[in-house]
């Protein structure tokens, strides 16, 4: 009876107990779904659906996007961008719906939207730092028939070559950038504000061990708060959580919750069995091998590495490829035709 009234993270912590505990934690557990990944190769027609946790890939034809570029994914819709650059569309790779957007003629480094455009609530947001100290945003709410554009100061400083993705959260969109700063426009204002730690610039930005490998900064939120990821080709994973004004680091576990990175969109979920504690990138290898993942319980990365020390152009390879990202999984009965 106890456990049905614990958040899951407390339920997990339970569940370690003992077996009876377990039993008791797991029978009132509710998991969320994880996403899957959808790739786009640049030289086929075909998209490519992968269920990370089954290791099972589906394909769909979709010629409604064939010579597009992804920008975003949330709430099982797309954000696309045709070969004009300024012409985008919000698509759905399980429905083929497709709603069309006034053209962007912002020059962005960083987009997304707040929710399904079929929700009534979406808006649009994509930002281009113009200069260090200029952050330029365009803002489109869905019907509108052109987007509004404006420039914002960031006396702090912000990185126009290395910041994160955006990401949406209780009606705000953040964007964080390597020297430490976090922008935060608040939708409802239409206003902007910005906030430094200068103890969490990135720390593989200015050292010559890794001057020549990718590096990645993730963020994302779960249920409001908001977690701060930098990679570097095959180093551990350091991931913060936000918490009363600071990063917290969680270096050995993440309190039950998985999170999807790639380069556009973030995703996290809480409870899901035989994934959390882990971080997931949308890579994957032929027969069976899975996504490279690292786990926070394990202190590894899955699959291993076949050789004790990876090569220069092993380590220059990107965690996150270009063409794929997370979605929300398709339903039963889209599946069902899949197959």
């Amino acid at each position: 009876m106890i456990m049905s009234y614990l958040v899951l993270r407390d339920n997990i912590r339970a569940s370690a107990v003992c077996k009876a505990w377990r039993k008791a934690a797991e029978s009132v557990r509710v998991v969320e779904k994880h996403p899957w990944v959808i790739t786009f190769p640049k030289h086929e027609d075909l998209t490519i659906l992968y269920d990370p946790l089954e290791r099972k890939r589906y394909t769909l034809n979709l010629p409604e996007i064939v010579g597009t570029n992804v920008c975003y994914s949330k709430d099982g819709w797309l954000l696309m961008r045709r070969s004009s650059l300024v012409d985008m569309f919000f698509f759905n790779p399980y429905t083929r719906e497709l709603i069309n957007l006034p053209k962007c003629e912002l020059s962005f480094q960083a987009i997304a939207f707040s929710s399904a455009p079929t929700s009534g609530t979406c808006v649009v947001i994509a930002l281009r730092p113009f200069t260090r100290f200029v952050v330029r945003i365009s803002i489109c709410y869905l019907g509108a028939i052109e987007w509004t554009t404006q420039d914002f100061s960031c006396s702090l400083g912000f990185d126009p070559y290395m910041h994160s993705n955006l990401v949406y959260a209780n009606d705000h969109f953040y964007c964080f950038s390597s020297g430490g700063v976090l922008v935060d426009f608040d939708l409802a204002s239409r206003t902007m504000s910005h906030q430094a730690w200068n103890e969490h610039k990135c720390p593989y930005m200015h050292n010559e061990e890794w001057f020549n490998l990718p590096k990645r900064i993730y963020l994302a939120e779960q249920k409001g708060e908001l977690f701060l990821m930098y990679t570097c080709s095959s180093e551990i994973p350091m991931v913060y959580k936000l918490v009363s004004s600071d990063w917290e680091e969680m270096s050995t576990t993440l309190e039950g919750v998985t999170i999807f990175a790639s380069m556009y969109s973030s995703e996290t979920r809480l409870g899901v069995l035989g994934m959390w504690n882990s971080v997931y990138f949308p890579k994957y290898g032929l027969q069976g091998k899975g996504c490279v993942s690292y786990s926070f319980d394990e202190g590894r990365f899955y699959p291993r590495k076949k050789l004790p020390k990876p090569t220069i152009w092993q380590m220059q390879k990107e965690l996150c490829p270009l063409r794929s990202l997370w979605i929300e999984p398709p339903s039963k009965d889209i599946l069902d035709l899949m197959k």
